[in-house]
């Protein structure tokens, strides 16, 4: 079979080397002109022709990602096009069942507190989230790789590396490749462009609902957005008010424990959480990883009692408390003035009334990225925001309007009751 497979940049060159592995003819385009000429070589060494530019010829398959825009298949004619997503589904066999999480906001703390309750039930997890590779079991977690690709062609590596697991969570980048028993949505969120505007992030994540042949998990505040895409085969499952499993919470307050309730049809658990993260901002992620342990057999009363236990996801909404003034530490690659607004509203919810906003990104690039206008119009939607402030990288000078340019976190954590310290770490 021929094969022509788009972008080197989002894990193009794993799909080519399983597509010439299994004997077909591979054409692969560096669309974004990314890679190096060792690369190229590499990849032409191991029988897959390297190219910046679509050929005008004919092929039996056409592989590009979700986000890439179809007009850089140019002159090319594909018999078959399939995504990213799709060609992941199809080359990566697992020897253990997988759950796929994907969606705008909470999916990597869904990924870790699901693998938190699975490790509890005496499960060996493969985790797989933005943050790194991990194995999960009850009594320790072992870190793997600190960074790895969440895009679609990681699951393909990881089924051909063959780990030694009961079951896999894995976070995956905008849909779903079909090759989990279930398939969790946590939120559509910002339902932004993608593909050169051609498309738009929606048409990513149908990608997990219409894949999905076991069970499904998606917000029930949702439910008219997701339903009409789920298959025949597939059993729907939602969580939040109203659906097959809430999650609320009750007795919170900055720095202290607060009481979290777990309710699945007749049968409800409480548990008194860890005071170290953010509660509120937690909330459906809460809900899309008790749906997704009770899809896989997990008791209501066994999921609150794990809840009870995690220690929150490292880097998301961290709370210490000192000398009567919070930090809440935000420290990702997600970071952006939609989840800024998110953490903002769940702070609120603790009746805080003096907000310091600390926005860290890493370097100059990731400067230039982030859209400071969105956060700053997000920050004035919160009245009790009272100071906004960037910690300036290296080597910027760039707009910053509204913005109060500082050199240390300490320049604002003794002016404000409660500082939010934002570091965006870059894009995976």
């Amino acid at each position: 079979m021929r094969v022509l497979v788009l972008d080197l940049t989002h894990g193009g060159d794993v799909l080519a080397l399983a597509y010439s592995r299994r004997g077909d003819e591979v054409t692969a385009i560096d669309v974004y002109r990314t890679t190096s000429p060792a690369f190229r070589t590499d990849l032409g060494a191991k029988g897959v022709q390297v190219l910046e530019a679509s050929p005008h010829e004919n092929y039996d398959l056409g592989v590009a990602p979700i986000h890439c825009p179809d007009r850089l298949f140019g002159p090319a004619q594909c018999a078959r096009r399939i995504t990213h997503h799709q060609a992941a589904g199809e080359l990566a066999l697992f020897r253990h069942p997988v759950v796929e999480v994907t969606g705008a906001r909470g999916k990597t703390t869904t990924c870790h507190m699901l693998a938190r309750i699975l490790a509890d039930q005496g499960r060996k997890v493969l985790l797989l989230t933005s943050g790194g590779l991990s194995i999960v079991e009850a009594e320790r977690t072992t870190v793997l790789k600190e960074k790895v690709s969440i895009a679609p062609p990681t699951l393909v590596t990881l089924a051909e590396e063959g780990h030694d697991a009961d079951i896999g969570v894995f976070e995956v980048s905008l849909g779903g490749t079909g090759t989990a028993a279930v398939s969790v949505v946590t939120t559509i969120g910002d339902d932004y462009a993608i593909a050169g505007n051609t498309r738009r992030a929606f048409d990513g994540k149908v990608q997990m609902v219409r894949s999905a042949r076991g069970m499904v998990v998606f917000p029930e505040e949702e439910r008219a957005l997701w339903a009409p895409y789920v298959d025949p085969a597939a059993t729907a499952l939602t969580f939040g008010a109203g659906g097959d499993v809430e999650a609320s919470l009750s007795d919170i307050e900055l720095g202290a424990s607060a009481r979290l309730t777990v309710a699945a049809g007749r049968e409800a658990s409480m548990a008194s959480l860890q005071p170290n993260y953010l509660a509120p901002s937690y909330l459906t992620a809460f809900g899309a990883a008790a749906a997704a342990a009770l899809a896989l057999g997990v008791t209501a009363e066994e999921i609150a009692t794990s809840f009870g236990r995690f220690q929150g996801a490292t880097g998301r909404v961290e709370v210490t408390v000192e000398n009567g003034r919070a930090m809440v530490r935000e420290h990702n690659p997600g970071v952006s003035a939609a989840s800024i607004d998110w953490n903002l509203g769940s702070i609120d919810a603790y009746g805080c009334r003096d907000i310091g906003v600390v926005v860290d990104p890493v370097n100059a690039k990731v400067c230039e990225k982030l859209d400071l206008a969105a956060v700053r119009e997000a920050a004035e939607g919160h009245p009790a925001v009272t100071g906004l402030y960037l910690l300036a990288p290296k080597g910027w000078s760039g707009p910053h309007d509204g913005f109060e340019i500082i050199s240390s976190i300490e320049d604002v954590g003794r002016n404000h009751a409660v500082t939010m310290w934002c570091t965006k770490e870059g894009y995976l």
